[in-house]
């Protein structure tokens, strides 16, 4: 951001290809034209929610998770939109929380309640993993079991002392 905070974003289009690619375009246009407009994460998810609506055929919408950490102080602020909550390890604890607030999905139908935003205080060696449901929903070679969230959760509980990257190849390596 233009005051040196750090701004994370993920989410995840309905259907494939093209159509889906411009859609997740126009996301990302409209978080450049509003990361520097002096409104909350909250206001501009409704925004965002409320043009998306508009202007995309009401069988396409986006799961959207977006928050922006302040290095200065470590919090970190979010809204999550319908997506798969990005799980949160504290230090020192076993026990993940899931960042869950925020509303629903981008595009479904008009903002007609606010959209929360929430603040966390982050510690060093706490670990934010952020995913989609490709992830979760990954099957095995039988096509019967889903990776499941379970699964997720144990292998960044194992990787814990890895760098992002190597919980990142860990992750990758255990859904494969």
């Amino acid at each position: 951001t233009p005051s040196g905070e750090l701004l994370f974003a993920i989410g995840d289009v309905t259907g494939k290809g093209i159509p889906a690619a411009l859609l997740m375009a126009n996301l990302q246009a409209m978080l450049h034209v509003l990361l520097p407009i002096d409104i909350t994460l909250a206001e501009a998810s409704g925004q965002i929610n409320d043009i998306i609506h508009q202007n995309t055929p009401s069988d396409k919408f986006i799961t959207f998770f977006w928050g922006i950490f302040n290095p200065d102080n470590a919090e970190f602020r979010f809204v999550n939109a319908g997506h798969n909550p990005p799980i949160w390890l504290r230090d020192g604890k076993d026990n993940p929380q899931e960042l869950e607030e925020g509303g629903l999905i981008l595009g479904a139908m008009s903002t007609m309640a606010p959209y929360e935003e929430q603040t966390i205080q982050l510690s060093t060696n706490d670990i934010l993993v952020f995913y989609t449901d490709g992830v979760t929903e990954a099957m095995n070679e039988d096509q019967t079991k889903e990776f499941g969230e379970e699964r997720l959760i144990n292998c960044i509980k194992e990787n814990r002392d890895k760098s992002s990257k190597g919980i990142q190849q860990a992750i990758t390596e255990a859904v494969k």
